[in-house]
């Protein structure tokens, strides 16, 4: 969307992202990671490396979904078909710049997009439509769900109508996917990434932990309770905040991809421009994260370079930053994302080591060398969506004393 089309739906979806409606949220997100952590506990029990992956995506999904539908998809618990197909549509989604023609020019990719487009309306549809009835019906003031705020919307404009349009409809339950696909595959590659980070950097895990200790209380089985009770205990959590943007700068799990415009150039600094017209542009967040003229050291894990001064050689640059890009088009989530994974952290972190199983993995795969990006197995690949680990991050876990 572009124009005044993009800033109306912008500000119809705006306080649904607000910090009081994502402190809202917290209890509902600290519900759904206590049974991320019961699965754990049983796969320590087991003692067989499984896929964090899967693991985190079905979390990240049912988190999601409570915030753009104030619904439980239940994905962590039993099969649901919803998110089976968004998962699905993605794998078959292109960009223009694939390298696999194949998957591009396949005659099989439409009729796919259209069979898991009916599994997902046949879903969506019948709960956007209840949703609607639920309001027109009630005197209460509607929720900061997406699909209430898109509701709310169309109703001030329409009090006396008993239906909706369909454009209207179609437009909604697009925004409801988009939300829905943004707001869990990349956040659940974000949190491996973070957490496979303070595996291999116990003096960083070690700071993270006793802070969740002085601000969260010594039982870490208490965690969420607290949580649940003063969500505004996030917010007292700099050092964690940190770990996770030296894991986001190291991993940037998306990239800015545009179109370029007739008249448009992107202007060099000695002056030189390149006309966008019949490009894509890419904002490659990688490249810039790895820049060493804008990062020293930029390969290193080293959380400090957000505490140092400005004079400190390691003091980001300005705008350097982009994992959820920046200006008015930034990510609309990102303060959701980030307080996800800060709960995520706070209710597993001092309950569990996780470390990953990649030499199992390939032995079991017949692959005893595995490959590596910058000395890390963990490296990040592009996958259906954004960025994820490869091989979706084998990993084993064992409960902490």
């Amino acid at each position: 969307m572009e124009g005044a089309l993009w800033k109306r739906w912008r500000s119809i979806f705006n306080p649904g992202f607000s910090s009081s409606n994502i402190s809202s949220l917290v209890p509902g997100m600290v519900e759904k990671i206590e049974i991320f952590k019961g699965n754990l506990t049983q796969l320590a029990k087991a003692g067989n490396f499984f896929c964090l992956e899967e693991m985190l995506l079905n979390l990240t999904i049912d988190i999601i979904g409570g915030a753009v539908m104030d619904h439980d998809f239940q994905s962590q618990s039993k099969y649901n078909d919803m998110t089976s197909a968004l998962r699905n549509q993605l794998t078959w989604s292109t960009t223009g710049v694939e390298i696999n023609l194949l998957l591009k020019l396949s005659f099989f990719r439409p009729l796919i997009h259209a069979y898991n487009t009916w599994r997902m309306n046949r879903y969506l549809v019948p709960k956007f439509e209840d949703r609607y009835s639920l309001m027109k019906g009630s005197n209460t003031n509607p929720g900061k769900s997406v699909i209430d705020l898109a509701l709310k919307a169309y109703q001030s404009g329409n009090p006396s109508t008993d239906t909706i349009p369909t454009a209207f409809k179609e437009v909604a339950i697009a925004q409801i996917k988009l939300f829905i696909f943004a707001g869990h595959d990349t956040t659940s590659s974000s949190t491996i990434f973070v957490l496979d980070l303070l595996a291999k950097h116990p003096d960083v895990l070690a700071r993270v932990r006793a802070e969740h200790e002085t601000v969260l209380g010594p039982n870490h089985l208490e965690a969420g309770a607290r949580l649940t009770e003063k969500p505004q205990l996030l917010n007292q959590l700099p050092y964690t905040v940190v770990a996770i943007k030296e894991a986001l700068r190291i991993y940037p799990v998306v990239a800015a991809l545009r179109i370029g415009q007739p008249g448009f150039s992107l202007v060099a600094e000695n002056g030189q421009r390149f006309p966008t017209e019949n490009c894509v542009v890419l904002g490659d967040h990688y490249g810039v994260h790895h820049n060493p003229s804008v990062w020293p050291d930029p390969d290193k894990y080293l959380p400090e370079r957000w505490l140092v001064g400005e004079e400190d050689p390691l003091y980001p640059v300005k705008d350097a930053w982009r994992p959820f890009e920046k200006g008015p088009r930034n990510c609309i989530g990102m303060e959701l994302a980030m307080t996800e994974i800060k709960i995520i952290l706070a209710l597993t972190v001092r309950t569990f080591d996780i470390s990953d199983a990649y030499e199992e993995f390939d032995k079991a795969k017949s692959n005893p060398k595995g490959i590596t990006v910058n000395g890390q197995r963990t490296y990040m690949v592009r996958g259906a969506g954004g960025g994820h680990p490869a091989d979706g991050c084998p990993c084993r876990v064992t409960m902490r004393q």
